[in-house]
């Protein structure tokens, strides 16, 4: 085989000379361009979703079930199949002629028939194995198992290409998905760029919302109807409220829904709407407040103004109103639930630190607000009764969380205050499930949660949500999942740990009992203080009427010598006075009148 050879061939005076680099302009040496067929047949995916199973394939076998699928389908149901003589819409005329063909024997033949045909197969489907089923629903969680946690599921960005803050969030009544409104809380803050939308996300699929909100104007507020989870109300920045219905969304391809309705804006409210809360009627009701301070109830069959007997003015009489500000007050936020407080109270928390307990069975005006709470240095952005002990709510407002007990004509004050944090509070809410737990908000981006149970000087978890602030959170209403939502348009899903969501053994007891004890503890307080101004009342009123009747015993002639002798006093004082100020005068003129001629001044003057 022949050896493969080259000689390479260099000048003796090229070796070992240093390499030197000169700046040249960019050169294209190749250029290979796209083709053009094979980019117009490339389909892009989004969501992109790819399964991998690490481990071998198994069979699947079923026993006694037959396999459905199911898919939500809408229908229009109209009752009809009756016989032409018979009116359908007469209740006496459909049961008699149920009652005559129930005697019939033909009846009874089709029932048994049907039963025999289709029961067998539907007692089957019903013995399939629950692969959810909890076994020990009733075990007790043991808290000292790991600490308190929760974790990030997913986050939920703002589509706009100008980020914007998220003013509220709504889950739906079943928790698959979530109503985010954005709004840019900044006075004439709107750029170009900025859209108006708010959105709904299906939890999970973050990367795209499933339904585009159109309003009016950005929405500050918005709740899903508690009775119909298809129906979104909403409060915009310019005062309007509107009413959504996903149903009536347009085509599957669209994404977007417009208002069915929205009131007019002469007569909705003068400023931004900042809470909206579904009331428990008939017809539909809900409510709004806004720092125009009025409160208003709409209905939703006539939603272009407000129930004009319902609507508040945000102005507490001087009988309840003991020490607090004067005239209108600004609404903040709403708290309502039928269950917990009554279908007719609710309470809001205002912009001046006060908080109003209002009932829709006052009489007059004023009537309608039946109690008011002083103690914050702020406004008030968040207040909510204890779903669990309804007899106690809690304010979230300035620099701490207090918790106060309702309806106490003596109790003004609040049982329980935080320590004062370091970063401003923006929002909070308890849990629904622990009634000793609850959870704020921070403008450094912290959420932290509570547990009156274990801790009460500090909050057992503390959570870095976002380097901005974060300004709402809404828990789910078995309260394993938060969504916390911050002004840089992110919305971050958080699931709890076990040992803060689920009740714990006597729970509700031992926060029961120790709210009463705290009460219990205040009332004594407040009552023995009361005591001690009455003493201290009484004995001053006993030292002068003792001091008036001291004086009471001189005559006429001993005030007259005491009035002589003391008008001599203070005259001879008065010559006194001008005799030193003479001398002095002339001292300092002797001095002046030596230093002018230049004589040297005596040591002793």
């Amino acid at each position: 085989m022949a050896e493969i050879s080259f000689m390479y061939q260099k000048v003796r005076r090229e070796f070992g000379r240093p390499v030197e680099f000169q700046n040249n302009e960019p050169e294209i040496l190749f250029e290979y361009l796209p083709n053009q067929s094979l980019r117009d047949e490339y389909t892009q995916l989004d969501p992109y979703e790819r399964e991998i199973e690490n481990v071998p394939s198994l069979s699947e076998y079923g026993t006694n079930t037959a396999q459905i699928e199911t898919r939500p389908k809408g229908q229009t149901h109209i009752e009809g199949g009756w016989s032409a003589a018979i009116d359908y819409t007469d209740l006496d005329d459909k049961t008699k002629y149920r009652k005559k063909v129930e005697r019939e024997e033909s009846y009874f033949l089709t029932c048994k028939d049907l039963f025999e045909r289709h029961v067998d197969k539907y007692l089957k489907q019903n013995n399939a194995i629950d692969i959810y089923e909890e076994y020990f629903v009733d075990q007790t969680i043991d808290l000292a198992c790991g600490p308190p946690s929760a974790k990030t599921v997913t986050v939920f960005q703002d589509p706009s290409p100008v980020k914007r803050t998220v003013s509220k969030i709504s889950w739906q009544p079943d928790g698959k998905k979530l109503a985010i409104a954005f709004c840019n809380m900044k006075f004439q803050g709107s750029t170009e760029g900025m859209t108006m939308k708010s959105h709904i996300w299906d939890i999970h699929n973050p990367n795209t919302p499933e339904l585009d909100l159109i309003p009016v104007s950005p929405l500050c507020c918005l709740q899903y109807s508690p009775k119909d989870s298809h129906v979104i109300a909403g409060g915009s920045y310019n005062g309007i409220v509107q009413l959504w219905d996903t149903r009536k969304a347009g085509t599957p391809d669209a994404k977007t829904a417009h208002p069915e309705s929205k009131s007019i804006i002469d007569d909705s409210h003068k400023d931004p709407v900042w809470d909206l809360r579904w009331l428990m009627s008939k017809s539909g009701e809900f409510l709004t407040v806004s720092t125009d301070g009025q409160a208003f109830i709409w209905d939703i069959r006539n939603l272009q103004k407000p129930v004009e007997s319902e609507t508040i003015v945000l102005k507490p009489s001087d009988k309840v109103n003991d020490g607090g500000p004067k005239g209108v007050l600004g609404g903040v936020c709403i708290d309502y639930d039928a269950q917990v407080g009554g279908p007719s109270k609710y309470m809001i928390g205002t912009e001046q630190g006060s908080i109003l307990l209002c009932n829709r069975k006052g009489k007059t005006a004023q009537d309608k607000i039946s109690h008011c709470y002083h103690g914050h240095h702020g406004p008030v952005y968040s207040v909510m009764r204890n779903p669990h002990c309804s007899k106690y709510f809690m304010s979230v407002g300035d620099w701490t969380v207090r918790l106060w007990t309702a309806e106490d004509a003596l109790l003004k004050t609040p049982m329980f205050t935080t320590y004062y944090h370091k970063a401003y509070l923006t929002n909070g809410c308890w849990h629904p499930a622990r009634p000793g737990v609850f959870m704020t908000t921070r403008m450094d981006g912290v959420m932290d949660v509570w547990d009156l149970l274990y801790r009460q000087t500090a909050p057992v978890l503390s959570v870095q949500i976002s380097e901005f602030s974060v300004n709402t959170l809404a828990c789910t209403s078995e309260g394993r999942h938060v969504a916390v939502g911050g002004v840089d348009g992110s919305t971050v899903l958080l699931e709890l740990s076990q040992g803060l969501s689920q009740i714990q053994y006597e729970e509700k007891n031992t926060i029961e009992t120790m709210f009463t004890r705290e009460s219990s503890r205040d009332r004594a307080l407040l009552q023995r203080a009361k005591e001690r101004k009455g003493k201290a009342r009484k004995k001053s009123n006993t030292q002068q009427q003792r001091g008036d009747k001291e004086a009471g015993g001189l005559d006429e002639a001993d005030l007259q010598a005491l009035t002589k002798e003391y008008l001599s006093a203070v005259r001879d004082r008065e010559e006194q006075d001008a005799k030193q100020q003479a001398e002095l005068d002339a001292r300092r003129a002797h001095l002046i009148k030596l230093i002018e001629e230049g004589q040297e001044v005596p040591n002793d003057e």
